[in-house]
């Protein structure tokens, strides 16, 4: 069982969160996790993860990214079931039940077109219910020039669900808008509502940026069926033992399952 640890986040932290949408936590992990993950993600950046195509070496592209690796990497594993992480989530949602949906890694190639489109993430899960955050952690120094997030303030209150590059006639380019965005420095953490409309400039430094992500969720999510949601290939050709559970699923059963395993804390 995971203790809180409530000296990792204010309660004006979390009264900021409730209300814009996303802050930036500082130091929430030491150097012994970041160079672990630094090493997990270099290690797994070029291999297929438990999701894709098994003997095909991934494509290469300005922004590498892989999911579920806690199904496989014992790195990845320990860092949802073992660090701070989860006991941030459980504080910023507020939350009696906290559910680990999955995790992921960004990996930013320098002088390249990198940029991620204005976007937010519930449409892209299989859930419906308000208590939901990813945890955005920094694995390098993050700035202006090597692809930093700018989120939308508030923008999780507007109730609308985004695509990248869906462009529907609500959404314009956030002139208007106030624009939120955080200087980082390795084991510094995001933390962001999956309404909060976000997108990440380009790296056009010479270093790479890398980042590891965690998702989240607590009290009042629930299962619902999105037509191209995660995990973005057809479950017939997932052969994972972790995937049974899921795949009985119906709309608006518990979240709790072997794939969204449920994480005990106190």
């Amino acid at each position: 069982m995971l203790k809180v640890d409530t000296s990792k986040i204010s309660s004006q932290q979390i009264e900021a969160f409730q209300r814009d949408g996303v802050i930036c936590v500082r130091n929430v992990l030491d150097n012994i996790w970041i160079k672990r993950m630094q090493t997990a993600v270099d290690k797994n950046v070029s291999v297929p993860g438990p999701l894709e195509v098994k003997g095909i070496p991934r494509a290469e592209g300005s922004v590498e990214h892989t999911s579920s690796l806690w199904l496989t990497d014992a790195d990845f594993r320990a860092l949802a079931f073992e660090s701070p992480l989860a006991m941030l989530a459980a504080l910023v949602l507020k939350s009696q039940k906290l559910n680990f949906l999955t995790d992921g890694f960004f990996v930013k190639k320098p002088k390249q077109n990198s940029r991620v489109g204005w976007h937010n993430d519930l449409p892209y899960w299989p859930i419906e219910g308000w208590q939901c955050c990813k945890i955005w952690l920094a694995l390098d120094s993050v700035n202006q020039e090597n692809g930093r997030l700018e989120y939308i303030k508030a923008s999780h209150r507007w109730g609308k669900e985004l695509r990248e590059g869906a462009n529907p006639s609500w959404f314009v380019e956030p002139e208007p808008h106030e624009i939120l965005s955080w200087d980082m420095e390795p084991g510094d953490c995001l933390v962001h509502h999956f309404l909060t409309i976000h997108h990440s400039v380009t790296n056009i430094s010479s270093t790479q940026r890398r980042a590891v992500v965690t998702n989240w969720v607590g009290d009042d999510v629930t299962y619902y069926h999105r037509p191209k949601a995660w995990p973005f290939i057809p479950l017939e050709e997932i052969d994972l033992p972790e995937f049974n559970s899921f795949k009985a699923k119906k709309p608006g059963d518990p979240i709790d399952c072997d794939m969204f395993p449920r994480v005990k804390y106190r």
